[in-house]
């Protein structure tokens, strides 16, 4: 049902997203984008290109549906629609990203991204902004007779991912494009055969945000009760919560929700604005947070760069493929981690060592990574780092927690060439660098507390 106290509304939601429990279903209404000298909704323009591609008219308000539609009662035929409808899709590198999607993915907690588009603009995204450009984002499509699922449970999730609820963007008809299409895709998600069961065991479980979906009245109902285990007007325990620009036109879904679904609230706002207004308030709490999507545009291993109050990992190369994975379990808690991608590279023509000293000042917590690479005699730079965050430890209170070391392998804690400051503090210890959830949630309410410290004024 619409709510009116929005504000109450925002701070369930901020909560729910700070506890890892809200899954984005993200639909077209937030694809703005400037192409071709014009600012234009993406499925508007892919609209009117399509149109040109199956030459057939076309108006400015036409949808994909319409055109496709028209197309064919001029008995052109379906399989034409969906190569040339590929071909329209203008390259990656002519889009300006979009704003709405950067500030999501901003939303490091956010993990599991479920979306009605086919376009590839959010796995695109979220590799600029979480992962330097590097294509780590897992991306996945379901399609009728296919058996696609989340390859884990959601908790087990080691990095974003995107998941294509109407298929995504191919030669071949294996996604939505017509009403037609979508009606074949809902009834193969209800089948026994076909049904992504652990995908929709985490929308069940989960709170959905439901944002820019152009959601129909009949559309709007299936997805107030995919995202529940019983019928609707018996269910309880968790709030989803529904934003779209076509939403607000239609009474009859909002009237059937105030009778049988009192748990599904609704934003009254459009799809652009409700981004924008939840990525104002997350940041507003969050200050260190990038605030513009210029931030994602910085070099991966810039060192000079770091966020003030990161988590700094110091470590020996050769342990890195373990540190990857701590520094993996730690940003999908939403944690902003920083290490050099290189420790032992020389770096000609800049004071390096100064800037690394620079980031340890700056950072929350100080994570020395321990194994028996680290005991080598030879002279390694992890060392310095090590010095200059047992000296910058003496000036915190005994009560704080500064320095975290963490043994990847059987090291003891005695052993010579381990600092002696170490030595006295608690270690944790995960093989391999499998970070346990109680080192994250321990380490996430430190790196809380620094940020409130943060905010403060001096």
């Amino acid at each position: 049902m619409v709510e009116k106290n929005t504000e109450r509304l925002w701070e369930q939601l901020l909560d729910f997203i700070e506890d890892g429990r809200v899954i984005p279903v993200i639909g077209p209404e937030l694809l703005m984008l400037d192409i071709d000298s014009k600012t234009t909704l993406l499925y508007s323009y892919l609209a009117e290109q399509l149109a040109k591609r199956l030459q057939i008219s076309s108006e400015p308000s036409d949808t994909l549906n319409a055109i496709a539609c028209r197309y064919l009662s001029q008995n052109g035929q379906r399989e034409d629609i969906y190569p040339e409808l590929k071909r329209a899709m203008p390259p990656l590198s002519a889009i300006k990203l979009p704003e709405t999607l950067i500030k999501l993915a901003e939303i490091r907690p956010l993990v599991l991204f479920v979306t009605t588009s086919f376009d590839p603009l959010l796995a695109h995204v979220l590799n600029q902004v979480r992962y330097g450009g590097l294509d780590k984002t897992q991306v996945l499509a379901f399609s009728p007779g296919s058996t696609n699922d989340l390859p884990v449970a959601l908790e087990q999730l080691d990095r974003a991912t995107v998941f294509h609820l109407f298929g995504k963007l191919t030669a071949v008809p294996e996604y939505a494009v017509t009403d037609e299409d979508v009606l074949e895709f809902m009834h193969a998600l209800q089948s026994r055969t076909s049904r992504p069961e652990r995908l929709f065991d985490a929308l069940i479980k989960q709170n959905l945000m439901v944002v820019g979906c152009p959601l129909s009245d009949w559309l709007g109902r299936f997805f107030v009760r995919i995202g529940k285990k019983e019928r609707l007007v018996i269910s309880s325990g968790k709030t989803d919560f529904l934003v779209g620009d076509q939403l607000q036109n239609e009474t009859n879904l909002a009237e059937f929700l105030q009778h049988f679904s009192s748990r599904t609230k609704v934003f009254p706002m459009a799809s652009i604005e409700f981004v924008n207004e939840l990525h104002r308030r997350w940041i507003e709490s969050h200050p260190s947070k990038p605030q513009s999507a210029k931030k994602t545009d910085l070099p991966d291993n810039d060192a000079d760069k770091m966020q003030s109050g990161a988590v700094f990992l110091s470590y020996a190369s050769e342990d890195r493929p373990s540190v990857i994975s701590i520094r993996d379990a730690l940003e999908q808690a939403g944690i902003d981690v920083w290490f050099d991608r290189n420790p032992e590279a020389l770096r000609v023509g800049e004071n390096f060592e100064s800037k690394i000293k620079t980031n340890i000042d700056q950072c929350s917590l100080f994570v020395p990574i321990i194994s028996r690479n680290t005991l080598t005699p030879k002279p390694r730079f992890f060392r310095t780092e090590w010095n200059h965050a047992q000296q910058l430890a003496l000036r915190y209170p005994d009560s704080m927690r500064f320095i975290i070391p963490v043994a990847i392998d059987d090291i003891l804690p005695d052993a010579s060439a381990v600092p002696e400051q170490f030595r006295k503090l608690h270690w944790e210890r995960m093989t391999g660098g499998q970070a346990s959830a109680e080192f994250v949630v321990e380490i996430k309410r430190l790196y809380r507390e620094y940020q409130k410290n943060l905010a403060q004024p001096a």
